[in-house]
């Protein structure tokens, strides 16, 4: 895991009624857990956002404060594996309930021809291509990390 995953930003924008020890701050506007790309991309959406506070309230301060925090909760590697693992369980589930339907069809044609069992195998046909989407980005970030 690299340090930037460690980490997440904030970006604090604070208006106060005057300067010093004695202030009372009368609004602020707060984002947390932010990336390091997405502090630096939305940069000029901050500043813009400060802007329009110092017009809302020309005779207050406008205080901006940005940093980081070391990151909580899941890691990355952690949310794909439960994606996978999701993922299997979906296709176990549509799989079975399939098996189950083929085997208890009593009609007189055949179950491949009913439009709710085609349904179902489409259904069955994305989730496993969901599956290997989510191996593959498992795969592909944990050899990254290596």
């Amino acid at each position: 895991m690299s340090s930037a995953d460690q980490v997440v930003h904030f970006y604090y924008i604070s208006v106060y009624d005057g300067i010093g020890a004695l202030r009372n701050r009368v609004e602020q506007l707060t984002w947390r857990d932010l990336r390091w790309e997405l502090r630096l991309k939305y940069d000029w959406y901050f500043k813009y956002r400060a802007a329009l506070l110092q017009v809302k309230y020309p005779r207050y301060h406008v205080e901006c404060v940005w940093g980081n925090s070391p990151a909580e909760g899941k890691t990355k590697e952690h949310l794909l594996k439960e994606r996978v693992s999701t993922r299997k369980a979906q296709v176990t589930k549509v799989q079975n309930l399939l098996a189950k339907a083929e085997q208890e069809w009593t009609s007189l044609f055949p179950i491949e021809e009913d439009e709710l069992y085609k349904k179902a195998v489409l259904k069955l046909r994305k989730l496993e291509f969901e599956l290997r989407d989510a191996e593959n980005e498992l795969s592909e970030y944990q050899h990254r990390e290596k």
